[in-house]
């Protein structure tokens, strides 16, 4: 394997070594390294996925993108300042809004209106039934101050 990958002065310099211990452990950790790689890239990590089945088959849309969508649509929506996704539970699809709104907006109104845009959204552009949408205001933020230049 050394000598295929053009590194054969490694081979030399281990045959030269002066205990045959050194040799055998630097061959244990070439072979360490190499099954570490094989592991690495063997290793498939699938992203969690809402599966929506089609009239063709199954469409899998990735719990990133559902963030991404919701992240959009609560920033749309007047009142709120930052908006963290968590989705809960793929099968139903339970999703979670931690929110720092604006103050001066009625937080029940404000949070009805998020939960109703979120699901109609989703079903809307992704095909995706919403079995609930949590809302949690984390804080009340300041109101962005215009700058004076």
């Amino acid at each position: 394997m050394v000598v295929s990958t053009g590194l054969s002065g490694t081979l030399s310099w281990m045959r030269l070594a002066p205990d045959l211990w050194d040799g055998i452990l630097i061959g244990a950790v070439f072979i360490l390294l190499a099954v570490y790689l094989l592991l690495i890239i063997t290793r498939q990590k699938s992203e969690p996925a809402v599966v929506h089945q089609a009239e063709l088959g199954a469409v899998r849309i990735g719990v990133n993108t559902i963030k991404g969508l919701i992240n959009k649509k609560a920033h749309d929506v007047k009142g709120v300042r930052e908006s963290t996704v968590t989705v809960v539970q793929t099968e139903p699809l339970l999703v979670r809004l931690e929110l720092q709104i604006l103050p001066d907006y009625n937080v029940p109104s404000l949070a009805e209106e998020l939960q109703q845009q979120v699901k109609e959204y989703l079903a809307e552009t992704m095909g995706i039934e919403v079995a609930g949408v949590e809302i949690l205001v984390r804080g009340i933020g300041e109101t962005a101050r215009p700058r004076v230049s």
